[in-house]
């Protein structure tokens, strides 16, 4: 998604406070992402997630960072990490975070307890195989 249709930007505008929703027009997906999930609940306490993707972009071919299982199964950040503007967190396939410009629109996280990043041969061997596609 790059540009927002006259529908998604009233969804937008319903659905996130007017600060987030301000946000549609530089940030489409991010934004889009924060709205559709903004009514769903947190996720539980003691909540132990299967997959983990993580996105330093709006807009992004993929994960940077996915986790399976409690281990990593490849980093593949972009060289501009550090200026990103943008971090989405997907657990099981539902957003469940999304920052942009320091500003947390949405957070669905709870009190679930991230993995630790666990970096093994294969972790780097899968990373490599992810940069070269």
């Amino acid at each position: 998604m790059t540009q927002l249709l006259p529908d998604e930007e009233t969804f937008i505008i319903n659905n996130l406070p007017p600060q987030s929703a301000q946000l549609r027009h530089k940030y489409p997906n991010a934004v889009w992402n924060a709205a559709d999930c903004w009514n769903d609940a947190p996720l539980p306490a003691n909540y132990k997630p299967n997959r983990i993707e993580i996105y330093y972009a709006d807009q992004a071919d993929g994960p940077h960072i996915h986790f399976e299982n409690d281990q990593v199964q490849y980093i593949n950040l972009p060289p501009d990490v550090g200026q990103s503007q943008v971090i989405q967190v997907w657990v099981d396939g539902k957003c469940s975070y999304v920052e942009v410009e320091k500003q947390i629109i949405l957070n669905k996280l709870g009190n679930v307890q991230l993995p630790q990043p666990k970096v093994t041969a294969t972790t780097i061997t899968n990373s490599l195989r992810q940069t070269r596609n």
